[in-house]
């Protein structure tokens, strides 16, 4: 059986001037952890979106007089794992569009134009801008940007280990104000492989400590035919089966488990 990792669509939202505009991702089909086989691609793409206004309705900043951004974006994977579990992840991604769409105001009113908004996109917060305009056109509907490359690139996940960040990261400040909004969205992996460890200890001598052959500098080899072989094994602790080097258990004359990780350090 393949091993498999998890991925799953996300959008994260934080406004500096809190108000009742709407935002989020389309489709949401796969805003749960989905199951993928190791060694597999893919490919999705999804539409990230907030709303704008100038104009408060009501005294309130709201969708029924705003427009709104849309950033169609395409990220493509692919994965691999090495002896250890540790799960490497290969993204490209690409922005097919940013334009700005569905102005919307009650009849007899209308939204203004300026002051604009400076739009920056990022592979992620901190990172360098793959977009960067100032878009003066808040009431009208139009093109904010075409196709824009965000390249390839890779990470590396232990067992058990989230991406803590996202693929892509939104900043949307109004000119000359502090007012702002960052998204932070993208594909998001976890590695739910079983973290894995040399199993055993040995006594020091010196200090007639019994030391973990996990620690560092520790050590477990077998030796084979072709040399030196390292031992590593997974789940000994919670009686886990078929992942050698095993241990014959007192309590079942024919039951084999996985060897723990047991010593100080």
């Amino acid at each position: 059986m393949a091993k498999q990792y998890n991925w799953r669509t996300t959008f994260s939202y934080h406004a500096g001037d809190p108000g009742s505009l709407s935002y989020g991702y389309e489709p949401t089909t796969w805003g749960s952890w989905q199951n993928a086989d190791v060694g597999s691609s893919d490919s999705k793409t999804i539409t990230y979106y907030y709303r704008d206004s100038n104009t408060a309705w009501q005294g309130v900043y709201q969708d029924v007089l705003s427009s709104r951004v849309a950033v169609s974006v395409t990220q493509s994977w692919t994965t691999s794992v090495d002896s250890r579990n540790n799960l490497t992840v290969t993204v490209t991604t690409t922005i097919n569009s940013v334009v700005r769409d569905d102005i919307r105001h009650p009849s007899g009113y209308s939204d203004q134009n300026t002051p604009g908004r400076d739009i920056n996109i990022y592979r992620e917060q901190g990172g360098s801008a793959y977009i960067s305009t100032t878009d003066n056109q808040i009431a009208t509907a139009h093109t904010i940007s075409g196709s824009v490359s965000m390249g390839t690139y890779s990470f590396t996940l232990a067992p058990g280990q989230n991406l803590t960040r996202n693929t892509l990261f939104i900043h949307n400040q109004t000119v000359g104000s502090s007012s702002y909004d960052d998204i932070w969205a993208g594909v998001q992996f976890r590695n739910p492989l079983p973290k894995d460890y040399r199993p055993g200890t040995s006594l020091d001598t010196n200090t007639s400590v019994w030391k973990s052959h996990n620690r560092t500098n520790g050590a477990c080899h077998v030796r084979t035919n072709s040399g030196w072989q390292e031992c590593r094994t997974t789940d000994g602790d919670s009686g886990g089966k078929g992942n050698p080097p095993l241990i014959l258990t007192a309590a079942d004359a024919n039951s084999w488990r996985n060897q723990k990780k047991l010593g100080k350090e």
